[in-house]
């Protein structure tokens, strides 16, 4: 992808996360409506491109992580009728990047720090616990765990190769990680003040750094 190219779609991409918070906040149910899948998107947009020029396998299953993404973002337009669905597309969504994220270091490859990601969620998951809905409380768990995994992998991964590609990986990983959090802090806890930016604002740069993490990436190897 052309540099020009490249700029055109991160500005793209800003500009609907703006619309987006705009159509939150005015309100205007209809910015929401369009410019949030748009969003998303754009950022497929920027991952396939990069998969047309190396053809890595990293690149397809990130490609392929941001359009389950893309659906969880339709969902949780509805978070009350579809937030099931909306999970359920996220958690297909850290499958495909977990898979990604062992293309070039094996399953674990740091496992203290993929056990201290783990400790944190179950740390948090048990603090929300009892105000969970009990047909969620295993869904959400399991989320949770898969969450965690992915995250760690992203970072055991930068610790490990200490590329440019796997610090966006690992940087929007936790940024996607916090958004989670902070998402089911104010869903099941307590509202959380200006909670819509507060959670789509590092959900979308983490987001962006995962798909712009496909620039450059090494002719695929066996993990080590």
């Amino acid at each position: 992808m052309t540099a020009r190219a490249f700029t055109t779609l991160t500005l793209a991409t800003v500009l609907a996360v703006f619309l987006t918070l705009a159509g939150y906040y005015w309100p205007s149910l209809w910015l929401v409506y369009l410019f949030k899948p748009l969003a998303t998107l754009f950022l497929i947009l920027i991952a396939f491109f990069h998969w047309i020029e190396n053809r890595s396998a990293y690149s397809q299953w990130i490609v392929i992580g941001l359009v389950f993404s893309f659906l969880g973002d339709v969902f949780l337009i509805w978070p009350n009728q579809y937030f099931l669905p909306g999970l359920a597309a996220f958690l297909l969504t850290h499958v495909a990047y977990l898979v990604a994220f062992t293309r070039e270091c094996r399953f674990l490859v740091n496992f203290v720090l993929w056990l201290a990601y783990l400790l944190v969620i179950v740390a948090f998951c048990s603090f929300l616990y009892p105000t969970v809905p009990t047909g969620l409380k295993v869904p959400v768990l399991l989320y949770a765990i898969l969450l965690a995994t992915m995250a760690g992998q992203a970072m055991g991964n930068f610790l490990e190769l200490r590329t440019a590609s796997t610090l966006r990986a690992a940087a929007g990983a936790l940024l996607f990680l916090l958004s989670d959090l902070l998402l089911a802090f104010d869903r099941f806890h307590r509202p959380l003040l200006c909670a819509t930016a507060l959670i789509l604002i590092p959900y979308y740069v983490g987001q962006y750094l995962i798909a712009s993490s496909t620039a450059n990436v090494r002719s695929p190897r066996r993990p080590r």
